[in-house]
């Protein structure tokens, strides 16, 4: 099984982004799992099932969603794992891109929005 960590500001696109990502891996015979990592709530889990696409989301309420990624990033590979996914992708919330998930060897995208300003990379330091 293959990890994919997507990371980005609030309303960049990186839910559509996977969504059309997965359309053209299940295209090739892949299966694959989504874990979203959100603060208080997410409408994702129903986008993500809309398409078919099986999705478990992780709310980490009072604790930056990236750090609760950290700690809750084994119980979602035991999921994919169980599960037989090809690929687990993996979805933060966006809101701390300076210490954004990132595992060795594991495929990380950041997602930026291109009408955020010309800035924004610079600012998305972990990018």
């Amino acid at each position: 099984m293959k990890l994919v960590t997507v990371a980005g500001p609030p309303s960049s696109g990186k839910t559509s982004i996977i969504i059309k990502t997965i359309g053209e891996l299940r295209h090739k015979g892949f299966t694959i799992g989504v874990v979203k990592f959100d603060c208080l709530s997410a409408q994702d889990e129903e986008i993500y099932s809309a398409h078919n696409i099986s999705v478990r989301t992780g709310l980490s309420r009072g604790l930056c969603p990236d750090h609760f990624f950290v700690s809750n990033i084994e119980e979602a590979l035991r999921w994919a794992k169980e599960k037989k996914f090809d690929f687990l992708i993996t979805e933060s919330a966006g809101l701390c891109n300076r210490c954004s998930p990132h595992i060795k060897d594991v495929l990380a995208i950041c997602v930026i929005d291109n009408l955020s300003g010309v800035n924004t990379p610079k600012k998305s330091a972990q990018c």
